[in-house]
């Protein structure tokens, strides 16, 4: 008897996000899987952008995968002429390494995904990313979550 360990992320009109312990599948809804790669620590949760350009999974770091690019090899890489998924845990050095992503989100910006890193972190903080130049900055403090609710 196989007990089946995977569980849903996230889920969209087309797509849905898994994970099997530290592995990570995108499902299309035609049927066709993705090995999108994996994170250490398991991942926690993820997001879909409203466009269902990007799948965001995050947990120790932040993995961002480009759906448009769905069934690509997946390789190690930072940059999206490197690979399809992007996976910020991939370098020793990353300012990501092994800081606790507890929460992701998309505000109003079409290109920008806000993540909350864990309370105990030394990073803690909410910070923004653009999925499109995968460019880091913190959100200054005071500066409201969703400005424009």
């Amino acid at each position: 008897m196989t007990i089946d360990t995977s569980r849903k992320l996230v889920e969209s009109g087309n797509y849905s996000v898994w994970s099997d312990f530290e592995d990570v599948e995108i499902r299309n809804a035609d049927g066709r899987l993705w090995k999108a790669g994996n994170m250490y620590g398991n991942p926690e949760a993820a997001l879909i952008t409203w466009d269902e350009r990007y799948a965001v999974v995050i947990g120790c770091g932040i993995m961002i995968c480009d759906l448009q690019r769905f069934g690509e090899t997946v390789c190690a890489g930072q940059t999206w002429e490197e690979s399809p998924t992007v996976h910020l845990l991939a370098e020793p050095s990353d300012f990501w390494n092994f800081v606790l992503v507890e929460q992701v989100y998309q505000n109003d910006v079409h290109s920008e995904i806000r993540l909350v890193t864990a309370l105990m972190d030394q990073y803690i903080g909410i910070y923004t990313l653009n999925t499109e130049t995968l460019v880091f900055q913190a959100v200054p403090h005071g500066q409201p979550d969703f400005p424009n609710l």
